[in-house]
């Protein structure tokens, strides 16, 4: 490696050990006061850096505060990826709300930030987790179980489980409540169909 390129390596290793200062330490700020409360000033403190350097980094406060948010849909999606969640589509979906719950419970405070600022910007992370929620509805209707559209089930779905989660994250339930599970199964009866016997037969007759 010539001299030039570890001069550039190094100042991009520093450029990141920055920017992950600047969002740990907006990040904390942002859990603790809110998008209101967020002093650039405060940040800079914290994070030992100067306003230029977050303007330079992030541009304003409102990218940052974008930033911090899309890492944590990120970092949401990371939780899941490497469980395996059961075949049958609908017992997926009840699996993913239990996974879900779990998530908000764990992290409150990402799940706090992922939620609880203005929407001035689109997450794309965000977008891209409920594009999986819809894909795990669109399964169920590839199967010919589902009772309404996929996008009105995906809604109803998602309002379902992250309504669960606010009120445990917020301290109104603790995680014994036995409406958590009605919740979840309420949801499972209305949106899906059992699967038909026949394709069960089928199943078990299919060689393996």
């Amino acid at each position: 490696m010539t001299g030039r390129a570890t001069a550039e390596r190094s100042r991009d290793l520093g450029s990141e050990t920055t920017r992950r200062a600047i969002l740990d330490a907006a990040g904390a700020l942002l859990a603790d006061k809110g998008e209101d409360g967020l002093s650039i000033r405060e940040v800079c403190a914290r994070a030992s850096v100067t306003p230029p350097t977050i303007y330079h980094h992030f541009g304003d406060k409102a990218a940052l505060v974008a930033r911090i948010v899309d890492d944590c849909f990120a970092d949401f999606d990371r939780a899941f990826q490497h469980r395996a969640a059961p075949r049958d589509p609908v017992e997926a979906l009840r699996w993913g709300f239990d996974r879900y719950v779990e998530y908000g419970l764990q992290h409150p405070v990402p799940y706090r930030l992922m939620f609880g600022q203005a929407r001035s910007r689109i997450s794309a992370n965000g977008v891209a987790s409920y594009d999986g929620l819809r894909r795990s509805v669109r399964a169920i209707h590839a199967a010919g179980r589902l009772r309404t559209s996929v996008d009105e089930a995906t809604a109803a779905f998602w309002a379902a489980v992250h309504g669960v989660t606010a009120l445990l994250v917020s301290g109104f339930w603790n995680e014994d409540n036995t409406a958590i599970a009605l919740v979840r199964d309420a949801m499972i009866t209305q949106l899906t169909s059992p699967e038909r016997a026949s394709t069960r037969r089928e199943k078990k007759g299919a060689p393996r």
